[in-house]
């Protein structure tokens, strides 16, 4: 394979670049990517961190569950990632044991929170809250801000909003549930 020349100086200064670093941290494991990143971590000689967020075998069932086993098949592969990874980081103790369940070593929890100086009270708007609450802000309200795929169950919390008077719910996120939703 001929490379342009551009693309040897790219090379070079990304494998300079990996080469001084302490620690190669991929951030998601859901794509091809990966594959680079345990391949450079184990040239280099450096720990490979992945974090989880994409859950797998939630998606094969919900995208794909008429493929016989499609969750088992995305438990292989997820085992067969995070094995070689030296850490896995997960966002709650819940997803943690479950990956540790189905075979997945060295997972930790990494608590990511809010940042609560961008999403500081004093940011409030009656404006806003008027908006999402469809001109009764005195009202309760709920935000969700995320995907909307049906693995986010944004469908279970109808029961408890028509339980609780006066309840409102602003969804804010695009997915292949909008339209249900």
């Amino acid at each position: 394979l001929t490379l342009p020349p551009f693309c040897h100086i790219l090379l070079h200064d990304f494998l300079n670049t990996i080469s001084q670093m302490q620690i190669l941290y991929y951030m998601t494991c859901s794509g091809f990517m990966v594959m680079a990143a345990m391949f450079y971590s184990r040239v280099m000689r450096i720990p490979l961190v992945i974090s989880y967020h994409t859950h797998l075998p939630s998606y094969g069932k919900n995208y794909l569950g008429f493929i016989p086993g499609i969750e088992e098949f995305a438990w292989f592969l997820l085992r067969f990632v995070h094995s070689r990874a030296d850490l896995t980081l997960v966002t709650s103790p819940q997803m943690r044991d479950e990956l540790t369940c189905n075979g997945i070593p060295r997972v930790d929890v990494w608590r990511k929170g809010i940042d609560t100086v961008r999403f500081h009270p004093k940011f409030r708007s009656d404006e806003w809250r008027a908006k999402m609450t469809d001109g009764k802000p005195d009202d309760f309200l709920m935000v969700y801000v995320g995907r909307l795929g049906a693995e986010k169950r944004l469908k279970d919390i109808k029961p408890v909003l028509e339980r609780i008077p006066g309840a409102r719910l602003c969804i804010v996120g695009t997915g292949p549930q909008e339209g249900e939703l």
